[in-house]
């Protein structure tokens, strides 16, 4: 990304309002965002003061066994042909799943503190 765009969302992002100057005419208007993306890492690194606005960073890498592969693109046919049977086949895996979640979720709740504890 061109560091002129980083500078203009950094300033954004800290000022609360964005100024679009263009032939002469400037106009400005408030400016509150989140910031959603991706990117490919071949391409460059972010800046640092940019990255520190992402509240969540995910690496993701590809699938590159060739028999997985395979098995997401016939996956992927079966759910065109018939999304509700695909939906009902893999009902029971995404409750477990939504189970996993919910145990998880009750799990960090003891590790929450409240913030006036922070205070003192």
């Amino acid at each position: 990304m061109d560091d002129h765009i980083v500078d203009i969302l950094l300033d954004s992002a800290a000022m609360g309002y964005n100024v679009v100057e263009r032939e002469g005419v400037s106009f400005e208007h408030p400016a509150k965002f989140i910031l959603v993306g991706t990117m490919n890492p071949e391409e460059g690194e972010l800046r640092p003061q940019l990255l520190d606005r992402f509240g969540l960073c995910v690496n993701i890498t590809g699938i590159t066994d060739p028999g997985l592969r395979v098995e997401v693109i016939k996956r992927r046919l079966i759910f065109e042909a018939d999304p509700q049977a695909f939906a009902g086949k893999w009902e029971e895996e995404e409750e477990k799943v939504r189970r996993d979640i919910i145990l998880a979720k009750k799990s960090c709740q003891m590790w929450l503190f409240p913030t006036c504890s922070f205070l003192s």
